[in-house]
């Protein structure tokens, strides 16, 4: 049994992450095998089989750690709206921009090619799925808070969730040309809606951690 714990451990899937994005960058994924994949971490296909059952096994829990790494890194607690005009009733998590840019400026590469040049692990819709997780979260715990709105709120989750996984593709294939700072002050303020009639989607995105 492998310790998930052990340091060696976390090394080895952590190099054999990277070997796969790597491999992503040039190969479609029907076209990467194990010993592809084994062959770029420089690990054997024991080694390789000690922690995932397949290919395919590998990828998926490959393409979560990412994702958990990610979510884990950019979301904090918040207890009034971004404007600071609008106290929550109770703490809640949100999602700090500029930790989202600072991070995928760290991670370029890799989020790059599972964002922008990789259909087959589908990347996207699960950056997606987890956004849409959050953002009903954020709803469900601050529902005596939020304003009235006549709008359907899958309708607003969507929306939401669609319009910064967008801004955030664009900016990567653009070669990220704004700094971190910048795109999250601007992103920031295209989405910024008054609070003065109570708290909306949007303020699950903060431009600060502070």
């Amino acid at each position: 049994m492998v310790d998930s714990n052990d340091p060696r451990v976390k090394r080895t899937r952590q190099n054999l992450k990277k070997s796969l994005v790597v491999l992503m960058k040039h190969y479609k994924v029907e076209n990467i095998s194990v010993q592809k994949i084994t062959q770029e971490a420089n690990v054997t296909r024991g080694t390789f089989y000690l922690h995932y059952h397949d290919k395919q096994d590998f990828i998926n829990r490959a393409m979560d750690e990412i994702l958990d790494d990610f979510f884990d890194y950019i979301m904090i607690m918040s207890k009034q709206s971004p404007d600071k005009a609008y106290v929550y009733s109770k703490p809640v998590e949100v999602c700090c921009l500029n930790r989202v840019f600072n991070y995928l400026q760290d991670e370029s590469m890799m989020f790059g090619v599972l964002l922008n040049s990789q259909e087959d692990v589908a990347f996207s819709d699960k950056v997606y799925d987890r956004l849409v997780i959050y953002l009903n979260n954020f709803r469900e715990q601050l529902a005596g808070d939020f304003e009235v709105s006549k709008i359907p709120n899958e309708l607003q989750v969507s929306y939401v969730a669609s319009a910064h996984l967008g801004f955030i593709k664009r900016w990567l294939r653009d070669d990220m040309i704004y700094t971190p700072h910048y795109v999250a002050k601007v992103l920031k303020e295209i989405t910024g809606v008054d609070t003065s009639n109570g708290v909306n989607l949007t303020n699950f995105f903060v431009e600060n951690d502070g």
